[in-house]
């Protein structure tokens, strides 16, 4: 029996252009149906618990494969499974709010370019999902650690809608873990901000996974970030493949560049090209 928090078995899942439901497979053969985009095709792969970075080139699939894995898409065909549990018993969560509450104590889910307003300051916000998570043993000193490490002492009396993308990226590492979901998803949860802090909240996050046992699954753009927080990859290689192993056994020139397509060197260019139109597209929002 296998002890990976999430698995995947023969998993089909497609973006269809005329149907607002992803994962839904057309009424047509794939092959003859307009506005198909195949994710993935009989996909079958284990996430293992611990902290994972999924590495691969844009649109390969890493976004896909985190809402999967996080029950917030559904497959086409095949199954699942979440902590033991088929996602599709969370298929109506968005309806149901003790189906959403039981999900997100499963995983909780911190999305790309996230934002959303708040009426209350985020101190106070703090304070709020931390008491109402799902932390069994709670201890004041872990806010004010988080306000520390995080930088976020001097914007508690700010609303959300009132920080900076850097600032609001910070504030939502820390709700995601004073909630205290077994699981974290995290797609591109750091891009805004700067060097050293995008480090400051990888080392927390793993001292965090380390001391509580929380599984914490991320996406990010700069390969340092995968070779020195993740205890394992998931290296997306294209057309639906993904090869998963610890990170000291994928991690190397030949295996990147061959998932890449391009020279290492060319890579590390790409990435500061790709975190710049993130930015942009993020100041670009109303």
């Amino acid at each position: 029996m296998s002890h990976n928090p999430v698995e995947l078995r023969n998993v089909d899942f497609f973006y269809t252009a005329n149907d607002p439901a992803p994962g839904v497979p057309p009424a047509v053969g794939l092959e003859a149906a307009e506005g198909v985009t195949q994710v993935f095709s009989d996909l079958t792969l284990g996430l293992p618990a611990g902290v994972i970075s999924l590495v691969g080139q844009n649109g390969s699939g890493k976004s896909t494969l985190l809402l999967l894995a996080g029950a917030r898409l559904f497959p086409a065909q095949g199954t699942v499974t979440l902590l033991g549990i088929d996602t599709r018993e969370f298929l109506n969560a968005a309806e149901d709010p003790e189906l959403e509450e039981r999900r997100n104590e499963l995983v909780s889910f911190v999305y790309q370019n996230m934002e959303f307003e708040t009426e209350e300051p985020i101190g106070e916000l703090m304070e709020f999902v931390y008491e109402n998570g799902f932390h069994r043993d709670k201890n004041g000193s872990f806010l004010q650690e988080l306000r520390g490490t995080l930088e976020l002492e001097h914007l508690l009396s700010k609303r959300t809608q009132q920080l900076s993308k850097g600032e609001l990226q910070r504030a939502i590492v820390a709700f995601s873990m004073l909630y205290g979901s077994h699981i974290i998803m995290m797609d591109e949860p750091v891009f805004a901000l700067e060097d050293y802090q995008k480090h400051r909240v990888f080392e927390m996050l793993v001292d965090f996974a380390a001391r509580t046992g929380t599984s914490i699954y991320y996406s990010v753009h700069e390969l340092e970030l995968t070779r020195k927080y993740s205890d394992y990859m998931a290296l997306f290689h294209g057309q639906g493949m993904v090869e998963v192993g610890r990170t000291e056994d994928l991690y190397s020139k030949e295996k990147i560049e061959e998932a890449y397509q391009v020279p290492m060197d060319l890579l590390y260019k790409k990435e500061g090209l790709y975190r710049e139109s993130l930015l942009k597209l993020s100041r670009q929002k109303p």
